[in-house]
């Protein structure tokens, strides 16, 4: 039975993030509802991270420290094993919320008579110092009718939803959790894939979420680095495959593609990995869907 007070995790995988983890922390801290938990893991930071974190004095804070450099998902997963929410959510710790972050979550589900796997807040793009980024750089998530439509967005753009402060629900982190340790670029992108295929997500639309859009090379994992370039290329064939993996039956497939798949002709459950491959060999402007597209294809025949 669903409580109209949910008990919130607050996962924060920290890494060299001294100039943010204070703001990050101190956003929740303050936040206008106050049945939550905090769970930082400090993934071995060699700035004062740790330090900051300590002298930041609540009992709703919880403080765990890798011995050694483990990678988001791992500390992700560490982190995920000391909650007791009903709902998890994550962020960045060099992102933060706006004071009525978890108000609304928790206001949005009580008006939902459905239950839902993953909600999604909007996003609000800031630079290295809080400050708003203009309007043309914002960047939110869409607000998608259906999973489907998600998911075919997914497929055939990448990884197009933004997941600083995604809250899930205690029973798909159970089912997602641990995470695979070995991917360290598109962790959130997987989790997408997986938890869209679970169940129904949700957009909440208050901008209620600030992700920190870097300019410098303080060691955002998401900063535009040839290094970051190279993990995604090592690393969306294996995202692309929980496609292959999660839809099972031709009906699922025309789901999520609809008309897409007419110039193909008429698909069958066991020709499901043939028609993706098609459809990603015909897609514009993304190289790494046509190079998995290839190989899908050259493994199905």
């Amino acid at each position: 039975m669903k409580t109209k007070t949910p008990l919130i995790s607050i996962l924060i995988p920290s890494y060299n993030h001294q100039s943010y983890i204070a703001q990050c922390i101190n956003s929740i801290l303050f936040q206008t509802y106050n049945n939550f938990e905090i769970i930082v893991v400090d993934d071995n930071s060699t700035d004062e991270s740790e330090k900051i974190i300590k002298n930041i004095k609540d009992k709703k804070i919880e403080f765990y420290k890798n011995s050694f450099n483990r990678g988001m998902n791992a500390t992700l997963s560490e982190a995920f094993k000391h909650t007791h929410g009903d709902y998890i959510a994550i962020t960045g710790s060099d992102d933060f919320f706006d004071r009525y972050y978890l108000e609304e979550f928790v206001k949005f589900i009580n008006a939902q008579k459905e239950e839902y796997t993953v909600f999604y807040p909007q996003i609000v793009p800031v630079d290295d110092n809080g400050d708003i980024l203009s309007q043309k750089n914002k960047t939110e998530n869409k607000k998608f009718p259906t999973n489907n439509e998600v998911l075919r967005e997914l497929f055939l753009h990448g990884n197009t939803l933004a997941s600083p402060g995604m809250i899930m629900s205690r029973k798909a982190a159970k089912k997602i959790f641990p995470l695979d340790a070995g991917i360290h670029q598109h962790q959130d992108f997987i989790m997408h894939i997986q938890l869209l295929f679970m169940g129904e997500c949700a957009f909440i639309p208050e901008a209620i979420t600030y992700y920190c859009v870097p300019t410098d090379t303080n060691g955002h994992m998401s900063s535009n680095s040839r290094k970051a370039y190279k993990r995604i290329e090592i690393e969306t064939p294996f995202a692309l495959n929980y496609f292959l993996k999660h839809i099972k039956t031709k009906e699922q497939l025309e789901n999520i593609f609809g008309e897409m798949l007419l110039q193909y002709g008429k698909p069958q459950n066991d020709t499901i990995p043939y028609f993706l491959s098609r459809i990603a060999l015909d897609s514009k402007d993304n190289r790494l869907l046509n190079v998995w597209g290839a190989r899908t294809l050259i493994e199905y025949l």
